[in-house]
C-alpha cells in the first residue's frame, strides 16, 4: 500500500463492477509502468477542463504510478489521446457546446482516443491543483465551484468509475478506493448522459460534511465533541500530520471536503428556498442590533406586518398587504438585476450574489403560524381551515393564503423578467396545493417531505406520500419546477434537543425506494435538512447522480472495498441496524414517546446491544490490512462507541429520581405577582442539563407557592441580560418552558415564555396534536432591568392551569426548561436546562412532582 497525498492506493485484488460493455479493442494508458497516453486539452481550456485533467492525471498516477502528460493544442508523443473537454476532435464528433443540455456529458471511445467533455461554463481562468499542499490557496486556485456548468468534470468521474474501477466511499482518507497494478488498459463503453436530478444539495457547509454524516451531527456538548475528535483523528490522520496548525488544518480539510463533493457530483441548477423575508424586521420595523446593519433601516412601515398583536413585535407578514407585494417585487427585480442582494438586504448574513439560484428568489414566510388578523388575511385564511385538517398539523389551512401572496409576487416580477422564477415551499401549513387558485407559470415549487428521514413513522409517512404525489400532479399539469426538501433529523434531534445519542437511523433500502419514486413522479432536485448516516449518505449521493442504481450492488460493492474479509460481519451489521431502525413495529404504540426512550428502550434493547458487539468482534478479527482494520475502527468510534453511551445514558435516566415539592398555601394574592409573599414559596432545588443528569453550568434557581387560586412561580437566571434574544415566536431562542398536566402520561398544556413577557399557550391532545390555548389566563412579570439576571414571575390560574384544572391538595406534574440562545447558553443553535434530570422539551414522563398543599 503506497500513499498519495491523504489517499490509501491499495494494491489487493478485488472485485469492483466496472462496466465492460463495449468489445473494441482495450487502449493501453500506461503499460508496465510506463505511460503510453496523454491528455490533450484546447489551446484555451475552460476551468472545468482544466481541473478535469489534473483530476485525471493524479487517479491514473496513483493507479499506477505512471503520470499521463498534459498537453494543450496538440501533442507531440505517439499513443492514445484522451481529449479532455471543449476541442476540435469534440466539435468534430457533432460534442460541441451548443449540443450539450445543461449539466450533460459524454464520454467516447474510438481508435487511440478517447473524448471526456461536456457542457462547461465558459470560464478560461487558470486553474491550479497541489495535493502536496492543499492549505495553500494560490496554489490551488480556480477549481470549479459546484453551481456551475461542469460537464467535462462528470465526464472524467465517469471515466475513471466505470472504466477504471474508482470509487469515492467516504470523505475520509481511508474512502477514497484506487487498485494499484502497473498496467492500465480500457475499453471504452459510449456514454452521453446527465445527472438524474439537475438539483443535488446535500450540504450547507462541506467543512463540517463529516460530522454532519455522524453520529455527532449537530452536537456541540463536551462529551460529544469528545467523541467526534476522536473519530476525525482516525479519519484524517495524514492530513493531522501533515498540517498541525489548527488554521492549516482547516484549510486543508476544507479543500479536501470540497474535492469530495465535486467527486460526488454535488450542486448542478441551484434552486433552495427557504424562509426568506426575516430581514425585513430589521428594515422596516426597528433597527438591527448590528450597528453595521442598522444603517439599512429604511424607517417603520407597519401596514408590512401582521396585525392583531397589540404592540408587540408580530411574529409575521401581511400577506395581502398591497404595499408589502410592491416591496417584495422590487426586492425580487434588484436581486435579478443585480446578481443578488443588495447590501440593504442583510439577508440574517447569507452571502451576496444568488443566494438562492441564478433563475430563482424565494418567497417563504417566517417558520409559524401566527400569521395576520387583519380581515382581508382572515378571509383568506377561512378559505383554507378544512384543508387538510387534522391529525396532521392542518397541513393546507394556510395554502389558498400564501399562495395567493406568491401569485401576486410572481406577477409583478414577471412583466420585468419573464425567464425568471419565484421559488416557494410547500410547507407546514401550506403543504397541500391550494384549492381556490392556480399558481402562476412562474412558481417554481419546492416540497418539504417532513417524514422523508422517518420510514417507521407509517402513519405520517404515507399523508406526507399523498402530498409528494400531489404536487407531482400539479407539476405534471403545469411543467413548472418541482424540487424538494427532505428531512433526516434523528440524530439532530438527539444531538441538540435532548443531549442523548439516538439509534443509529440507517435506512438505505427505504432511500433506495424514494429516490426511485422521486424520478417517477418528476421531482428534479433536492436540498438535505440534516444528513443520511454514513454509508447512507455514499448511497444518497450515488442515487441523485443515477437513481436506478441498484441499492444492494451499491451496498455489496462498499462493504467488500471497505473492508475486505470483515465485509460479511459488517454489511450484518448495517442490515441489521437498519431493519430495526425502519420497522414500526419496534416504535412505542402511544403517541408522543420521548425519542430517548424510544431509542433504548424499544431499539436499542441490551440484546441486541450484545448482538452488535458481537458482530464487531468478528469484523474485527478478520480484518486483515491496516485500512481495513482503520475502517472498522472508525465504525467503531463512530457507531458503535456513541450507541454504547445513548444505552449507558438511558440506564442512568430511569434510575435517576425525579424532583417533588410541596407548594405551601400562602395568602390569596389573587394573580398578582407583586403581593406574593415569595418568602414563604418553597425552593425548587438544582438544575439539570436538558437531557442529562449533570448540574446546569449556570447557576439556575427557582420558587414555588400557591394560594388555592394561583400556582406562583418565580424563576431566576444569572445571565448577561443584554444578551438575550426575545424571538417574535419565543421559541426556540431564550425562554422558559412549562408542560404541566395532572400525570406523567395523556394530554398537558405547554407554555412559553421570552425575556419580554410574550406568552406562547397550547394544549395536547391525546392523539399527540396541539391546538392553541387563547384563554389562558397567564399573568406575567419578566424582568431584564439587571445586568446579570432574568426573573421572571408567573401566575398559572389553577382552574385552567392543566386539562381539567387543578385545586388545593392536588399534585400536578412539571416539566420546567430554559431554553437558552447560543450568546447566553454553552452550545449551539440553543442549550436546554431542564428542573427535572434526563429531561427536554416536551417529554411529560420526566416531569417533576408539586403539591399544591392543603391549610
Amino acid at each position: 500500500m503506497q500513499r498519495i497525498g491523504c489517499v490509501c492506493v491499495v494494491a489487493l485484488a478485488v472485485v469492483v463492477s466496472i462496466r465492460r460493455e463495449c468489445l473494441a479493442k482495450p487502449l493501453s494508458l500506461v503499460h508496465d509502468g510506463r505511460a503510453e497516453a496523454v491528455i490533450v486539452l484546447a489551446e484555451k481550456p475552460t476551468r472545468a477542463a482544466q481541473f478535469a485533467a489534473f483530476e485525471l492525471q493524479w487517479h491514473v498516477k496513483a493507479m499506477t504510478g505512471a503520470e499521463l502528460p498534459i498537453y494543450r493544442g496538440e501533442s507531440p508523443l505517439a499513443g492514445v489521446r484522451i481529449h479532455v473537454g471543449d476541442g476540435a476532435e469534440a466539435r468534430a464528433r457533432g460534442l460541441n457546446q451548443e449540443s450539450f443540455r445543461p449539466q450533460e456529458y459524454a464520454v467516447q471511445g474510438g481508435h487511440d482516443e478517447i473524448l471526456l467533455v461536456g457542457k462547461d461554463l465558459a470560464d478560461f481562468d487558470e486553474v491550479t491543483v497541489d495535493p502536496d499542499a492543499w492549505a495553500d490557496g494560490a496554489r490551488n486556485a480556480n477549481w470549479p465551484g459546484l453551481w456551475e456548468e461542469r460537464g467535462t468534470l462528470h465526464a472524467v468521474y465517469d471515466f475513471l468509475s466505470d472504466n477504471c474501477g474508482v470509487r469515492w466511499l467516504a470523505p475520509t482518507e481511508t474512502g477514497v478506493w484506487i487498485l494499484e497494478r502497473p498496467t492500465l488498459a480500457v475499453s471504452v463503453r459510449d456514454v452521453r448522459r446527465r445527472p438524474s436530478f439537475r438539483y443535488r444539495d446535500m450540504d450547507f457547509n462541506a467543512f463540517s460534511h463529516d460530522k454532519g454524516i455522524s453520529m455527532f451531527e449537530g452536537a456541540s456538548s463536551p462529551a460529544k465533541d469528545a467523541g467526534f475528535d476522536a473519530w476525525e483523528a482516525l479519519a484524517f490522520q495524514d492530513l493531522h500530520r501533515r498540517y498541525p496548525e489548527a488554521a492549516t488544518y482547516r484549510a486543508a480539510k476544507t479543500r479536501w471536503m470540497g474535492l469530495y463533493f465535486l467527486r460526488m457530483r454535488d450542486g448542478g441548477e441551484k434552486s433552495f428556498g427557504c424562509h426568506s423575508m426575516y430581514h425585513y424586521f430589521n428594515l422596516f420595523w426597528r433597527p438591527s442590533p448590528n450597528p453595521e446593519a442598522a444603517r439599512h433601516f429604511a424607517g417603520k412601515r407597519p401596514e408590512y406586518f401582521a396585525k392583531g398583536y397589540g404592540g408587540e413585535e408580530p411574529p409575521q407578514l401581511c400577506y395581502t398587504s398591497t404595499g408589502l407585494i410592491d416591496q417584495v417585487v422590487k426586492e425580487g427585480r434588484d436581486y435579478f438585476d443585480h446578481g443578488g442582494y443588495s447590501a440593504e438586504a442583510m439577508l440574517n448574513g447569507s452571502p451576496r450574489g444568488y443566494a438562492w439560484g441564478e433563475d430563482y428568489f424565494a418567497v417563504e414566510p417566517m417558520d409559524n403560524v401566527s400569521f395576520c388578523r387583519c380581515s382581508d388575511c382572515q378571509a383568506f385564511i377561512e378559505l383554507g381551515k378544512d384543508h387538510g385538517a387534522g391529525a396532521y398539523k392542518a397541513k393546507g389551512a394556510h395554502s389558498d393564503y400564501f399562495f395567493n401572496f406568491v401569485n401576486e409576487v410572481a406577477k409583478g416580477i414577471g412583466e420585468t423578467h419573464p425567464d425568471k422564477r419565484v421559488l416557494a415551499l410547500a410547507y407546514g401549513s401550506h403543504s397541500w396545493p391550494p384549492k381556490s387558485i392556480a399558481l402562476a407559470s412562474n412558481v417554481a415549487l419546492q416540497f418539504c417531505f417532513m417524514a422523508s428521514g422517518s420510514p417507521f413513522d407509517s402513519l405520517n409517512f404515507e399523508n406526507e406520500l399523498r402530498l409528494l404525489r400531489a404536487w407531482a400532479s400539479d407539476c405534471r399539469t403545469t411543467g413548472r419546477s418541482l424540487s424538494l426538501w427532505t428531512y433526516n433529523m434523528n440524530r439532530q434531534e438527539a444531538n441538540i434537543y435532548g443531549n442523548y445519542y439516538a439509534f443509529p437511523d440507517f435506512q438505505g433500502h427505504a432511500l433506495a425506494k424514494l429516490m426511485s419514486l422521486y424520478r417517477k413522479l418528476g421531482y428534479d432536485g433536492m436540498f438535505y435538512c440534516g444528513h443520511y448516516l454514513d454509508v447512507d449518505a455514499y448511497l444518497a449521493f450515488r442515487f441523485m447522480d443515477r437513481a436506478d442504481s441498484n441499492v444492494d450492488d451499491l451496498l455489496n460493492e462498499y462493504f467488500t472495498i471497505q473492508f475486505g474479509p470483515a465485509a460479511r460481519p459488517m454489511h450484518r451489521l448495517y442490515r441489521e441496524l437498519e431493519s430495526v431502525f425502519v420497522n414500526p413495529r419496534n416504535y412505542p404504540k402511544e403517541k408522543g414517546a420521548p425519542r430517548m426512550v424510544a431509542a433504548w428502550k424499544y431499539l436499542g434493547t441490551a440484546k441486541r446491544m450484545a448482538r452488535y458487539e458481537a458482530l464487531l468482534k468478528e469484523a474485527e478479527a478478520r480484518a486483515a490490512t491496516d485500512r481495513e482494520k482503520r475502517n472498522v475502527e472508525l465504525f467503531e468510534l463512530g457507531i458503535l462507541a456513541p450507541m454504547r453511551l445513548g444505552r449507558a445514558q438511558y440506564e442512568e435516566r430511569e434510575a435517576a429520581a425525579l424532583p417533588s415539592i410541596a407548594a405551601p398555601l400562602v395568602p390569596a394574592a389573587a394573580g398578582d405577582l407583586g403581593a406574593v409573599d415569595w418568602s414563604k414559596a418553597v425552593e425548587m432545588g438544582t438544575w439539570r442539563v436538558g437531557g442529562g443528569g449533570r448540574e446546569a453550568a449556570r447557576k439556575l434557581s427557582g420558587r414555588a407557592a400557591h394560594d388555592g387560586a394561583y400556582l406562583y412561580m418565580e424563576l431566576v437566571d444569572p445571565c448577561e441580560t443584554r444578551k438575550l434574544y426575545a424571538s417574535p415566536m419565543i421559541a426556540c431562542y431564550d425562554e422558559w418552558e412549562f408542560c404541566i398536566g395532572s400525570g406523567r402520561e395523556g394530554p398537558y398544556h405547554h407554555y412559553l415564555i421570552g425575556p419580554t413577557g410574550m406568552i406562547g399557550a397550547r394544549k395536547r391532545e391525546d392523539n399527540g396534536v396541539f391546538v392553541p390555548l387563547f384563554d389562558h389566563g397567564l399573568r406575567v412579570v419578566s424582568d431584564t432591568s439587571a445586568p446579570d439576571r432574568w426573573v421572571l414571575r408567573v401566575a398559572f390560574p389553577l382552574k385552567t392551569i392543566i386539562p381539567g384544572g387543578a385545586r388545593t391538595g392536588d399534585r400536578i406534574y412539571l416539566n420546567a426548561l430554559r431554553v437558552s440562545s447560543p450568546a447566553i447558553g454553552v452550545q449551539t443553535p440553543y442549550s436546554v436546562d431542564s428542573w427535572s434530570p434526563y429531561a427536554t422539551v416536551l417529554e411529560m414522563d420526566r416531569a417533576g412532582e408539586i403539591l399544591l398543599e392543603k391549610p
